[in-house]
């Protein structure tokens, strides 16, 4: 494997964390409303995601997409389903002090997780990364390898994203416009899970 194509791959999944999205918002939420053990653990569950897109992808899921594109549906369905549950919450639970809003189940590790899980948009699109940037789909060692790869790239980006947002004064600023933030966040969830669906 050419170290370019490697370079290339990191490049791209990087500008896919950056983007803003409900792994971003997870991660403001887990972060700012919760502390750092919380954010940290909330990116290492968005980071086990992510990854189990990418070995879905290196294993040929789009290849199952394709052939029983009802599966496909099915996932989408229940992704949506899941980020508008999540955006409700957020709503309903805005007034709240943060350590009494968080609903249960929704805060640390399992709330990376399944928001990363929630979108299975991302195995088509990591799928597309590895079409684009190697010449052949990595099998074997060299599959393993970049699947260890990614899940150690988005360690370190959720780590450091979570070192800055829980500066005091951040988190103080967070909590100062907690409703303000929480609402905003839940509708974009919600035009998120509408655009998943359709």
């Amino acid at each position: 494997m050419e170290i370019a194509s490697l370079i290339a791959f990191n490049l791209a999944i990087v500008a896919a964390l950056a983007s803003p999205g409900p792994a971003i918002i997870a991660m403001l939420r887990a972060s700012l409303g919760a502390g750092r053990a919380a954010g940290w653990f909330c990116g290492l569950g968005l980071a086990v995601g992510a990854t189990s897109w990418s070995l879905l992808a290196v294993l040929g899921l789009t290849t199952v997409f394709a052939i029983v594109p009802w599966a496909f549906a099915v996932l989408k369905i229940a992704g949506a389903a899941y980020l508008l549950w999540l955006a409700i919450s957020l709503w309903r639970h805005a007034e709240r002090p943060p350590d009494s809003a968080r609903p249960q189940g929704l805060t640390g590790f399992r709330l990376g997780l399944l928001t990363n899980m929630a979108n299975p948009k991302a195995v088509i699109f990591v799928a597309a990364i590895f079409t684009t940037v190697f010449p052949a789909m990595p099998t074997g060692a060299m599959a393993a390898m970049i699947v260890a790869n990614h899940l150690l790239l988005e360690i370190a980006f959720y780590t450091a994203l979570t070192m800055g947002l829980t500066v005091p004064a951040i988190r103080a600023a967070y909590l100062r416009c907690k409703a303000v933030f929480d609402r905003a966040a839940a509708a974009i969830l919600g035009v998120m899970a509408i655009r998943i669906v359709t």
